[in-house]
């Protein structure tokens, strides 16, 4: 028998421990940071055991939900794996929108569409399209020039073509982030000087904006271009008048004194957008108006057929470029984006569709939203039932066979007017799909939500969140939370301002962790197996402070540096959690009889003896299932 060395034994149990540490120390290495709670706070340290997100949902229960995050940056490799490990679906915020692919010309290119669902597809995550017809952040130049009245041949004068006047019209377009702060440009309007732009640092080119938007000019035509303008000194203004492509470059001279300075331009594209900066000058520079002259004839407008027949025209254009782009690997769309309105009635007791303040049959402009800029309401020209049944047939016939078109819109889940909108847009697509024709699969709701310190208040949001999934559920439509994202209310103001990120405690954090396991856990109760598509955060990171979208909220699933955050563990809890039982919500209370026993949803009899007792859930009380 051989005799027991206890110093190899000891050794060889020593090189043991350090080997398995080791390996225990390559593994933490290779957790990415998005695997991991916030750094040297063991409040979070939790975090660090949790699985990727995905891996929670039980495809057994849920054969079709994808668990969805929308981005812009797929080339940065930590936001491409997070989302890879974490997602099943992936949507690009701003990417396939109409005015990203189409210029003001009705140019298109696609080349950002391809990359973007060609690095999903090859990271293992589905790409959803948002959004094939909305009236915000469209080719507005291109679209209003095919509308354009038609000329008369023979009746060429020399005429005003364009003018704004910033003593009435007073706007800018696009600006730089930090122009301010960074640049030290300002602007302000008044009733008598116009726009003033200020400026306190020198700068010969940095400082861009868009001073004019949509000017409808034909390319290679001279016309007139009248500044009225002075300066607090002498300088100039260098700009040009095109696209972000390129255009035709011009330079004004101005003084103390108002001037009219006058230029000839060519434009060398016909839909144009005037980017304007002051170089190396510090002051103050005042713009009254801006107009164009040239030579043009008389028109008569078009009927109105014809303008259908056009937008049909561009529509077809638009979505066949689009579908053909994406080669088939994109299955579910946003077809129609916002289409219902918040006020008024359309005659049925539902609210109308959104028009532009200049169209208004219902007497009704606040019943209009333009969130991203450069409006065109297509259901101005089309009607409201043809352009969306225009949209959809145009989709299906450029399609894959198998895809899956949404209405997409926010406030669903409304409180203030009891689901009035999700009712209306169900409403809205029983009439577009009454000509037999027109098939609409589902409905996504956005869900930009807040949580409340105030307990009332959020438990009137619950119960009104509930009732939306309700409405679509009876709907029969797929449901697809589309955009969700939420911030944090404190007090008892139920419109009070979200507060910042930076102002959260560790018990706001957590409650609102609790508030998106809540949400999920409904979801899945609430919307049947067969109808569930799934659920998109739109934010997947707390917003900077200079967003133009919650800047500075704790919007995100991690915070703004990629660690996980206590609603990570929300989200967990709610994909682990729920029963598909498609039932509608009953408050156990008590006149719930429990004189026969409670029982869990496998038969287990509960110790308990009153609902009182138990934590939230779904019980079984004399045969019936209970909702706590």
């Amino acid at each position: 028998m051989p005799t027991f060395d206890k110093t190899k034994s000891y050794m060889k149990i020593k090189t043991l421990l350090v080997m398995f540490a080791a390996s225990l120390a390559t593994t933490a290495l290779a957790q990415e940071k998005f695997e991991l709670g916030k750094p040297n706070d063991d409040n979070y340290r939790y975090l660090d055991e949790y699985k990727a997100l995905k891996e929670y949902i039980d495809h057994d229960k849920y054969p079709n939900f994808k668990l969805g995050i929308a981005t812009e940056n797929l080339d940065n490799a930590l936001v491409r794996n997070m989302i890879s490990k974490n997602a099943s679906e992936t949507v690009a915020g701003n990417a396939m929108k109409m005015a990203s692919c189409v210029d003001g010309n009705g140019n298109m290119n696609f080349n950002n569409v391809k990359k973007f669902v060609t690095t999903a597809t090859n990271a293992g995550v589905s790409v959803y399209g948002h959004t094939l017809a909305w009236h915000s952040q469209q080719p507005k130049g291109w679209l209003l020039k095919l509308l354009a009245d038609k000329p008369i041949p023979g009746t060429e004068e020399f005429n005003l073509i364009s003018v704004k006047d910033f003593r009435t019209d007073q706007s800018i377009g696009w600006k730089p982030d930090n122009y301010e702060s960074e640049y030290g440009f300002s602007f302000k309007f008044d009733k008598t000087d116009g726009l003033k732009v200020t400026t306190t640092k020198s700068y010969p080119w940095e400082v861009q904006f868009v001073i004019m938007s949509n000017i409808v000019l034909e390319k290679n035509k001279e016309y007139k271009m009248t500044f009225n303008v002075k300066g607090s000194g002498s300088g100039k203004l260098d700009g040009r008048l095109g696209d972000w492509g390129g255009g035709a470059n011009f330079s004004i001279p101005f003084s103390t004194e108002w001037q009219d300075v006058q230029v000839s331009v060519t434009p060398t594209m016909d839909g144009n957008f005037m980017l304007l900066h002051v170089p190396n000058y510090i002051g103050d520079v005042y713009i009254q108006s801006i107009r164009f002259e040239g030579y043009k004839a008389s028109t008569v407008p078009q009927t109105k057929e014809e303008m259908h027949d056009t937008l049909v025209y561009a529509m077809d254009k638009w979505i066949k470029s689009m579908m053909e782009a994406c080669d088939g690997k994109v299955k579910g769309w946003d077809l129609v984006n916002e289409a219902i309105g918040g006020d008024g009635n359309d005659g049925q007791g539902n609210y109308p569709l959104q028009h532009s303040k200049d169209y208004d049959p219902n007497g009704n402009p606040n019943a209009t939203w333009d969130v991203g800029g450069d409006a065109f309401y297509w259901q101005d020209y089309m009607g409201d039932l043809e352009y969306v049944r225009q949209a959809c047939r145009l989709a299906r016939k450029y399609g894959p066979e198998d895809i899956k078109l949404f209405i997409n819109d926010y406030n669903l889940e409304s409180d203030w007017d009891n689901n009035k909108k999700v009712k209306s847009l169900v409403n809205w697509i029983k009439k577009w799909e009454s000509d037999g024709v027109t098939k609409i699969d589902g409905i996504g709701t956005q869900m930009h939500i807040s949580c409340y310190e105030d307990e009332t208040i959020l438990n009137n949001i619950k119960k009104h969140i509930t009732q939306m999934f309700q409405v679509i559920a009876n709907s029969g439509k797929l449901c697809r939370v589309s955009e969700m994202d939420m911030g944090y209310v404190r007090g008892n103001n139920r419109w009070g301002s979200s507060i910042k990120t930076s102002q959260m405690t560790e018990a706001e954090h957590k409650k609102m962790a609790d508030f998106y396991e809540w949400i999920i856990k409904e979801y899945f109760r609430i919307i049947p197996p067969e109808q569930q598509w799934g659920i998109c955060q739109w934010c997947a990171t707390d917003s900077p402070n200079n967003s133009g979208w919650r800047g500075g909220e704790p919007v995100g699933i991690w915070d703004s540096n990629y660690y996980r955050k206590h609603v990570y563990a929300g989200f967990v809890r709610g994909l682990n959690g729920g029963e598909p039982t498609a039932i509608s919500s009953t408050v156990a209370d008590s006149t719930v009889d429990t004189s026969k026993g409670i029982y869990n949803l496998n038969g287990v009899r509960m110790q308990a003896t009153s609902m009182d007792e138990l934590p939230s859930g779904i019980y079984i009380v004399n045969g019936k299932k209970v909702v706590k």
